[in-house]
Order: C-alpha cells, then structure tokens, then sequence
C-alpha cells in the first residue's frame, strides 16, 4: 500500500511540474482600406503549405543555418492550411467589402472567382524575421484569369505572439495583392 502511495505522489508531482501548452490562430486584419465594391463570388481553396511547417507545432527556423526547431508547448489551435484558408478569405473580404470571400469546401460549390495558393515559405524566427513567399492563381470559371507571387518579410515583435501576429500581417499584405489583381480583373 505504502509503495502505491508513493507511486502515485511521484505521478502527481510530475503532472504538476509539466509545462503547459499555448495554443494560437493566425488572425484577420481588420482595418483594412475597401479596394473595390463589386458584387463577386470568390472561393478561396485550401492553402498548400510546406510539410515541415505542416504540423500542430509551431516551427521555428535557425536564422544562420537550415536547422528547424519544433516547439512541443507552442502549437497552432487548428491545423495550419485550414487556418491560412480562413484567414486568407476574411482578409480578402474586407479588402473586397461587397464580395462573398469563403473558403471553398465543396466541389460543387460555384464562384465568380476561385484563388489556389502554394505556400513555399512561412518561416519564422523569433525576435528577427518573418518570411512569406507564395505563389497564387486567380481562376475565372475553370480558366487561369492572374497569376502572381508574394515575396514578404517582417520583423516579429518578442515571443511566439510576436512571430504569429506577424505571420497574420504577411498574409493579409498577399490578401491586398490578390484582391487588387481581382478588382482589375
């Protein structure tokens, strides 16, 4: 009985001395300028990422060299592509006020305009820089309509709330691009 109770005070204390997990989310912009009225559909589709950033970790990019670090307590709240997706469309909305902008879960859903992304770099470290380079296709119905490519980079403020909030200001400045390549179009 006595090693029992031992055992288990020996669990409860290394339940209490573990280190809790942070969840976080990308966020829309919200002060966005309207670029255009116009009354247009636009489905955006899932968001193609990297597989090393595509995990519920957020990861970090060694600055000087190629090595990538893992951080086990800081976690993305839902998984990345759909959290891009989203925010990629609520930002593109606020640019394109009178636009319906949504992430496109169906295929049989139909839009005046569909936008695909390919992600080649999200990278972060923490404190110096944060790197956004994208390849992006407007397509009107079925056909390629604009292409473009965002190549940006900002530097976050301290912590992981700094290397997320500056993620979010890179996607939303490639939101800006695609809707003025679509209010053009």
């Amino acid at each position: 009985m006595k090693k029992y109770l031992i055992l288990l005070l020996f669990i409860l204390s290394a339940c209490a001395f573990t280190q809790q997990s942070r969840f976080y989310r990308l966020q829309p912009m919200t002060d966005n300028a309207a670029i255009s009225s116009r009354k247009i559909s636009i489905g955006v589709e899932e968001v193609s990422v990297p597989r090393y950033a595509d995990r519920p970790q957020i990861v970090l990019v060694d600055k000087d060299t190629s090595e990538l670090t893992v951080s086990e307590f800081n976690r993305w709240g839902e998984p990345l592509t759909s959290s891009i997706t989203r925010v990629l469309a609520d930002d593109i909305s606020s640019y394109l006020p009178n636009a319906l902008v949504k992430p496109k879960n169906y295929s049989m859903e139909s839009f005046n305009y569909t936008i695909s992304v390919e992600i080649n770099k999200f990278d972060s470290t923490i404190d110096k820089k944060a790197s956004l380079d994208a390849w992006w296709t407007i397509f009107k119905n079925g056909s390629i309509a604009a292409r473009g490519r965002t190549t940006l980079s900002g530097t976050p403020a301290q912590g992981y709330d700094g290397v997320v909030n500056e993620q979010s200001k890179l996607l939303n400045e490639m939101a800006q691009q695609i809707a003025q390549k679509i209010a053009k179009l």
